[in-house]
């Protein structure tokens, strides 16, 4: 298994900015769309995620090799782009390992997470049930969450550019990389 535990990935400015433009995209949504165009991306944004983190808990940590089915729906993928729209996509998952590819799929549950806790911040001092004060008290401290978030996303872009896995403490949550000690992963 090779999984590069190495954290030298410099973080890009650029990764910094697209970080805080997610936070802020998501407030924005708050403020100005449709409450069921709202609720419709909130739950996509979470069915998303959900999908993401089984995939790379169950899928591709602890794996040797890119399981076939990942190969044929990049493949698919692939086809579809081709046709269609005409874009030659670069993608080929014969030269990443496993958790290379659940960094790939971390950076993506994370820019979800960002997405979602700007939108909740904005939502809570909104519609809140505590009052404007608390509303906007839970609000700054669920913003305060996504910036938080920001810095998690920035160091998995990072290691994304660098083509590197991120190491098992930033890739799996701690009570699973602690569960995983104990199964012998």
């Amino acid at each position: 298994m090779t999984h590069d535990t190495q954290q030298d990935a410099k973080p890009d400015p650029g990764h910094l900015a697209l970080a805080t433009v997610l936070v802020l995209l998501g407030a924005f949504t708050g403020i100005w769309a449709a409450s069921g165009l709202i609720a419709a991306l909130a739950l996509m944004a979470l069915m998303r995620i959900c999908w993401l983190e089984d995939n790379i808990n169950n899928d591709l940590y602890g794996q040797d090799q890119i399981p076939v089915a990942y190969r044929n729906t990049v493949t698919w993928r692939g086809n579809i782009l081709r046709r269609w729209l005409g874009i030659d996509p670069a993608t080929d998952l014969s030269d990443h390992s496993p958790h290379q590819l659940a960094t790939l799929m971390r950076a993506e549950v994370q820019i979800w997470a960002c997405v979602l806790l700007g939108l909740t911040a904005t939502l809570t001092a909104q519609f809140g049930p505590f009052g404007w004060g608390g509303n906007l008290v839970i609000a700054a401290a669920i913003f305060v969450v996504a910036c938080r978030r920001i810095d998690k996303l920035v160091v998995s872009l990072a290691h994304c550019a660098a083509g590197r896995a991120l190491p098992r403490e930033k890739l799996l949550p701690a009570r699973q990389w602690s569960q995983s000690d104990k199964d012998g992963r």
